[in-house]
């Protein structure tokens, strides 16, 4: 699935630029990169829209992985209207703690290590400040098999399709 996925032509610069840059930390060809292999000096323009999320087991009530931010870029943030590096998924998101519309592709890139893209909408209540989002999901595995986190980038729109900004 990762060798042949491929982005629109009209998705945004961001998720070219990140899918690129994935690719090219790939240790092997038939093998993921680890989070030891993504570079956050190699990659300064996507910051801001870059978030890695670990990958725990399911526990208790929740019955699908559980993801937790490590790391969220300043425009994701915006996005998100606040902070959210150290946050539960599950716990910013209510629902989201059993295999639905908002948690499939998620659940898909932790155990199937699917790389997903989508537009449109946001999914996530956390998100109501954003018209539209663009976001590119893409598996890592610090043994290049399993995963155990998720990097990636979003990119939120306004209501006219303009890259959110900040109104400081």
């Amino acid at each position: 699935m990762t060798a042949t996925f491929t982005l629109p032509p009209d998705a945004h610069p961001v998720m070219q630029q990140g899918l690129t840059y994935w690719r090219a930390a790939k240790p092997g060809e038939d093998l993921l990169p680890g989070r030891q292999h993504i570079d956050p000096l190699g990659m300064p323009a996507l910051l801001p829209y870059a978030w890695l999320l670990e990958v725990h087991p399911p526990e208790g009530a929740i019955g699908i992985p559980r993801f937790r931010f490590r790391l969220v870029g300043s425009h994701v943030d915006l996005g998100f209207d606040g902070p959210a590096t150290g946050s539960w998924l599950h716990d910013m998101e209510p629902g989201f703690d059993t295999v639905s519309g908002r948690s499939r592709s998620f659940v898909d890139a932790a155990t199937n290590a699917q790389i997903s893209h989508r537009r449109g909408p946001p999914r996530f209540n956390m998100n109501a400040d954003a018209a539209e989002l663009e976001r590119l999901m893409l598996p890592l595995a610090s043994n290049g098999h399993n995963v155990d986190m998720l990097l990636g980038f979003t990119v939120f729109y306004d209501g006219i399709g303009s890259v959110l900004r900040s109104n400081l």
